[in-house]
């Protein structure tokens, strides 16, 4: 009887300490699907995430060791049989986290060599669009004569998306980061002319800056000072000043 006794306490036990890991695993997994759509929201380092890990693995072994040593005094062969099981199951969670985690650091590798292959590039939005154009030359005399650009030196400019109605964004890849830093300098002499310069961002920061937009819009509409810096919203404490 006290051997069928421990043996269920002993069931049960395992069973707690499974049920949290897989909570801790499927909150993890959360967190890196979350991390696909929003890196920059998601602030969270690579030596973080491995001590999670590590601590999750831990948790593995602690029961591993623990069910172990008890299987060794149980003859019952279907204890064992669960103890079998139990620890295969335990083992596809370590290799999942294991897996999670190297998903996990590919991807910010993947984002920060795509961010700096954007470092020289802006877009240009709004520029006039003609059938027969030759783009490296149009955004070369806009550069020049409108942002005031020294001699643009121009490695690359191409429109992107469906031909439509609209003209179609401008993607400009300078030689000279220089270049690239005056050009969005200058930007401010565009206001009125429905032509819009920015940096040549990822999709995931372009994301990351709608929802950042999302926070100060909410900010404004509650009546305070809100606005958006580096793809960040800065919402103050001050109130906006009614127009009445």
């Amino acid at each position: 009887m006290a051997s069928q006794d421990n043996l269920a306490k002993l069931l049960q036990t395992v069973l707690e300490e499974l049920q949290v890991l897989r909570q801790e695993f499927k909150v993890q997994n959360a967190a890196l699907i979350a991390a696909k759509n929003e890196i920059r929201e998601l602030k969270i380092s690579h030596k973080s995430f491995e001590k999670i890990m590590l601590e999750i693995s831990g948790s593995v072994e602690d029961i591993q060791e623990k069910v172990g040593s008890q299987a060794s005094t149980v003859t019952t062969p279907g204890f064992h049989e669960v103890v079998e099981s139990l620890e295969v199951k335990m083992k596809s969670y370590a290799e999942a986290t294991k897996f999670a985690h190297i998903s996990f650091c590919q991807e910010q590798e993947i984002e920060k060599a795509n961010q700096f292959a954007r470092r020289k590039n802006v877009r240009i939005s709004g520029l006039l669009e003609s059938e027969k154009e030759e783009v490296k030359s149009v955004v070369t005399k806009f550069l020049a004569e409108t942002l005031h650009v020294a001699n643009p030196d121009v490695a690359q400019a191409f429109r992107i998306g469906t031909i439509g109605t609209q003209s179609r964004a401008i993607i400009v890849k300078f030689n000279d980061q220089t270049q690239c830093d005056t050009a969005l300098a200058n930007k401010a002499v565009l206001k009125g002319q429905r032509i819009w310069l920015d940096l040549d961002i990822t999709p995931l920061q372009v994301e990351a800056r709608r929802k950042e937009l999302a926070k100060v819009k909410e900010a404004q509409d509650a009546g305070f000072v809100a606005f958006l810096r580096d793809s960040q919203a800065v919402i103050t404490k001050r109130r906006r000043q009614s127009s009445t």
